[in-house]
């Protein structure tokens, strides 16, 4: 038995290891690294895996090496590119791998897995049905025209989160992030800050600054998770520079999945009622981003074929197990206080809005009534 750490080439993550005997073959394999990663394989067939022996110079890859830490940041060296040229083939020993090499061990990168577009192998009788579809199928959706943002600095200033708490009123209106986010899955009208926001926004800017691991907000739903990642996403976009590329869940009819792709020069574009084929499609046209994610369950932001991955940030009120071989960072935005939200109350129209206010006054109504009889 031995132990094999893979690392799968083009996606943000870790390298994950493998126990199999020597003596099976490298279609053995696929299959073992398939069940070993149900989640972030579903949907795609073990046969459908491209595997490479991560080897330079009759040496395995060192995990310490600058090749192997971008390949865990989702990008491609040269040598990557070189070594994933000569796929192993399935019917192959893993012994003829091995031979000639030290044994594998751990800090160093032994396979490296490529998986394709499952669309591209397909049996002559699917590709004829699928060439007859396409003439019926519509295009993917893209992105059609970059649009100038019109949003009022002070709403999205997550830096000053603690000096604007501390000097002005923890809430802060929100008229112009109100309108953006209308049709793209909502936002406030004002933003109450609360302390533990405060603290949390400069962790989770941190992490996102530093690139290491992805990011998890993970939360009870009405917390405010979604609030802040949209509050991020013009932080990134407008006082970073960044590029930025957010997908939500609406909830709305006719607008399903969302996409807003903000270009880090003070313009926008946005798509909605869209497919994972759209997700791909757009996620090709924009580039290299950093990608925001919004109200999806685990299962669906892990699976390749959801056009999700890989992601920067997301949001989800699901539990979400972060696994030791998961690169992520799961990080918990807490409940309310009791005094945060009777602020909050007095200082919105929230009692009217939520109607409670005719609520008390119709049963105050009636206990004087009663009083008087």
């Amino acid at each position: 038995m031995v132990k094999l750490f893979c690392a799968i080439v083009g996606v943000l993550g870790k390298a994950f290891p493998v126990n199999i005997d020597a003596g099976q073959s490298v279609g053995d394999l696929k299959k073992k690294i398939k069940k070993d990663n149900p989640g972030k394989l579903k949907g795609i067939d073990a046969n459908d895996l491209q595997v490479f022996a991560a080897k330079k110079g009759g040496a395995w890859l060192s995990s310490l090496s600058e090749d192997v830490k971008k390949l865990k940041n989702g990008e491609k060296t040269a040598l990557i590119e070189a070594l994933t040229t000569e796929e192993l083939q399935e019917e192959d020993p893993l012994e003829d791998m091995l031979s000639g090499m030290g044994p594998p061990s751990f800090r160093q990168t032994h396979l490296l897995v490529v998986v394709p577009n499952v669309n591209l192998k397909r049996s002559a009788a699917a590709q004829a049905i699928a060439s007859i579809s396409k003439k019926i199928k519509p295009e993917s959706k893209i992105l059609t025209e970059l649009l100038p943002l019109s949003v009022t600095e002070g709403e999205y200033q997550l830096d000053k989160l603690s000096e604007k708490r501390a000097n002005d009123s923890p809430m802060v209106p929100t008229p112009d992030l109100h309108q953006f986010w209308k049709e793209y899955g909502g936002f406030p009208e004002c933003y109450f800050i609360r302390q533990e926001e405060v603290v949390f926004g400069v962790l989770v800017v941190r992490l996102l600054t530093e690139g290491k691991n992805r990011v998890v907000i993970v939360g009870s739903p009405g917390v405010g998770k979604s609030c802040f990642l949209m509050l991020m996403a013009f932080y990134l976009a407008c006082i970073k520079k960044k590029k930025v590329l957010v997908i939500r869940r609406v909830k709305e009819v006719n607008t399903g999945i969302a996409v807003v792709f903000f270009d880090g020069q003070g313009s926008y574009s946005p798509q909605t009622n869209l497919s994972p084929d759209d997700l791909f499609a757009i996620r090709n046209q924009v580039g290299p981003a950093t990608v925001l994610v919004d109200g999806f369950r685990q299962d669906e932001a892990d699976s390749f074929t959801s056009g999700l991955l890989p992601f920067a940030c997301l949001a989800t009120s699901c539990q979400f197990d972060a696994k030791q071989d998961d690169n992520s960072q799961v990080v918990v935005l807490p409940a309310w206080r009791e005094a945060d939200l009777l602020e909050y109350a007095k200082s919105s129209e929230w009692v009217i809005e939520t109607g409670l206010r005719a609520v008390f006054l119709q049963w105050w109504e009636s206990a004087r009534v009663l009083q008087d009889s």
